[in-house]
């Protein structure tokens, strides 16, 4: 489980840091909480539930240096992946972008990568949710990466794509 000081993924707001551990008064009794503070906004504090299974799928420790690079490496044989149903694809995309399960991330960024440059040589764009999701997942993948490996975002997201093009 978590503690104050740690500093971990909460993939609806990206890093965060548990500044916090209190108790308050929930449905008729006391539950405890965690005060979460992302670090790209620091003037945010987020209250949110130790007990609640669906928000507690949400936060995730951070990867090493070693499990970065790995993952790094491993993108040009990630499988891209692809539904034709619009919907279905968001809805897809978008619950797999929520559990923070990088690699599927990285899968789905991969896909919605390949996919744009298909796209482009027939004079076509993205679709809006597709763009979206992209933003989404570049947000978590970018926004632990280069903290974990202290390198700046634009630079690793540049090496991340060249690696979708391997």
């Amino acid at each position: 489980m978590y503690k104050v000081g740690d500093v971990i993924i909460y993939t609806l707001f990206g890093i965060c840091k548990i500044t916090e551990e209190t108790e308050r008064p929930f449905n008729g009794s006391t539950a405890k909480f965690f005060i979460l503070e992302p670090l790209s906004n620091q003037k945010t504090k987020m209250t949110v539930p130790q007990n609640n299974p669906i928000i507690l799928d949400r936060l995730h420790s951070l990867l090493s240096v070693d499990e970065v690079n790995t993952l790094i490496h491993e993108i040009p044989f990630i499988e891209s992946i692809w539904i034709d149903n619009d919907n279905q694809r968001k809805r897809e995309f978008g619950e797999t972008i929520k559990s923070g399960d990088q690699i599927k991330i990285l899968q789905i960024m991969k896909s919605i990568y390949t996919h744009s440059l298909g796209l482009k040589d027939k004079g076509r764009k993205l679709h809006v949710s597709d763009e979206q999701c992209m933003k989404d997942g570049e947000k978590l993948i970018l926004d632990e990466f280069s903290y974990v490996l202290n390198r700046d975002r634009n630079e690793l997201l540049l090496e991340i794509k060249s690696k979708f093009d391997a």
